[in-house]
């Protein structure tokens, strides 16, 4: 009897320590979660304060072409409808879903909203190959012997702000110029995580074209994987161009947000298509595609 009773104690006791260790266990892992979290929240907040800074002395770059108003007069005489509002909200949209392309691999959208003269410039090769690394990546196999499987890329802020119309050319191709302040952050574990970010600080085409050929040194030579954050900021020109005589639909803005077609609504604002009779979606600012993307010295 004695022994029955000491046995159902220690039983008790071992239950009662097992519960403490896993009650422990969930206590840590909260705590951890919590730090990350904090962590994510200062480095963002810290960078963002750092981007303010560094922009309030960085003088404006030049701004909008003095011809500016003349030619708009002289679009609008051909094409009564073109709202340039349109151009400032296509600019956004291309900043938003190139990102989105280099952290998901998705391609789809900035496909249906470019040019296919984009694919061609330095930009859209880079944009095609961080799409087709994210792609690779979620697909490999979780190996801790590939190296495929040592990447990730945490999208943490993104903003596109402050769109401004700077330029404009007519003829047999109109092209338009919309400039945009761009800013990303992204925690990178990579082979050549750091410098990716090297990259990203880059203020011109020759600078991006050299610390992109050291990314690539490092992934070839299996350099050790590492974290870093990639924060990406600065002015970009995006220019749009269209055939010339083209005119603006008034009805496109309403058309883009339901089907012409069958009259079913888009499921989301960045389809392509429709979900119901797959038609493609007509695009707000009508045949103006993005053609390329400059950093603004």
């Amino acid at each position: 009897m004695v022994n029955g009773t000491v046995t159902g104690v220690l039983a008790e006791n071992g239950v009662g320590i097992a519960f403490g260790i896993i009650e422990a266990i969930v206590f840590a892992s909260w705590a951890l979660m919590f730090a990350v979290l904090l962590g994510i929240l200062v480095t963002v907040t810290v960078m963002r304060r750092r981007r303010l800074d560094r922009l309030a002395r960085t003088p404006p770059a030049p701004s909008a072409d003095p011809r500016l108003p003349a030619l708009l007069v002289e679009l609008r005489r051909s094409d009564p409808h073109f709202d340039p509002e349109l151009l400032l909200e296509a600019a956004q949209i291309a900043c938003l879903v190139m990102f989105a392309a280099q952290s998901t691999g998705d391609e789809q959208v900035i496909r249906h909203l470019a040019a296919p003269s984009f694919w061609r410039t330095f930009f859209g090769r880079y944009v095609r190959t961080q799409a087709r690394d994210a792609r690779v990546q979620r697909a490999a196999p979780k190996d801790p012997d590939r190296a495929s499987s040592r990447q990730a890329r945490l999208p943490v802020d993104y903003q596109a702000t402050a769109p401004e119309l700077i330029g404009l050319e007519l003829g047999p191709q109109q092209r338009a110029c919309v400039r945009v302040s761009f800013y990303q952050l992204r925690a990178v574990v990579a082979p050549g995580a750091r410098a990716q970010t090297a990259m990203a600080s880059a203020t011109s085409l020759s600078s991006l074209a050299v610390s992109l050929g050291a990314v690539v040194g490092e992934r070839l030579s299996e350099a050790a994987t590492g974290p870093s954050w990639l924060s990406w900021e600065g002015q970009y020109d995006l220019a749009f161009i269209r055939p010339g005589g083209s005119h603006t639909d008034p009805d496109a803005a309403v058309a883009s947000r339901t089907c012409t077609t069958c009259g079913a609504t888009y499921r989301s604002e960045l389809a392509t298509t429709c979900a119901n009779c797959k038609a493609s979606r007509p695009l707000p600012w009508g045949e103006w595609r993005l053609a390329d993307l400059t950093p603004v010295e």
